[in-house]
């Protein structure tokens, strides 16, 4: 493995059990982890040593490995490879209660939230590792539209 690294943390406004569904249940990874068009097929096991995978027939693109590590709903940690490539890459989610603030004199108030950090590590260049980040940011915003929409449902 490479030496470069992508990091992305992003706050979401549900908690930590919720955010770990979103990313280990099939139909919902599927359902926001890349775009409707790519008509996302998703394959997951959140227990260590189980494979996991996801494709796009329509862009004929797909990632698949190992979750090496799972320890809900705190962390899972999993190998990363993409289709017809070589490179073995790790990625690290950690999914972090959010602290809630109030305003001095208010009365605190706790409102759902993750801090969801994504370090995807073992990138051979600085450019790959930046791809990466753009990537995961994409990915993650998306994550955030579906929960948002699912808090209304």
């Amino acid at each position: 493995m490479g030496e470069h690294t992508a990091r992305v943390t992003r706050t979401l406004g549900a908690d930590r059990e919720r955010v770990w569904r979103a990313f280990v249940s099939q139909e919902e990874l599927a359902s926001w982890f890349w775009p409707p068009r790519f008509q996302t097929v998703a394959t997951v096991d959140a227990t260590a040593g189980c494979a996991w995978s996801i494709r796009s027939a329509p862009t004929a693109m797909g990632a698949s490995g190992v979750v090496v590590e799972a320890d809900e709903p705190s962390r899972i940690v999993l190998t990363w490879r993409w289709d017809g490539e070589d490179d073995e890459t790790r990625v690290t989610v950690g999914f972090a209660e959010a602290a809630t603030e109030s305003a001095p004199g208010a009365e605190r108030v706790s409102v759902p939230g993750t801090v969801l950090t994504v370090v995807h590590d073992g990138f051979g260049s600085a450019e790959a590792a930046a791809d990466h980040v753009e990537g995961w940011e994409d990915c993650l915003a998306r994550l955030g539209a579906h929960l948002d929409s699912q808090r209304n449902v």
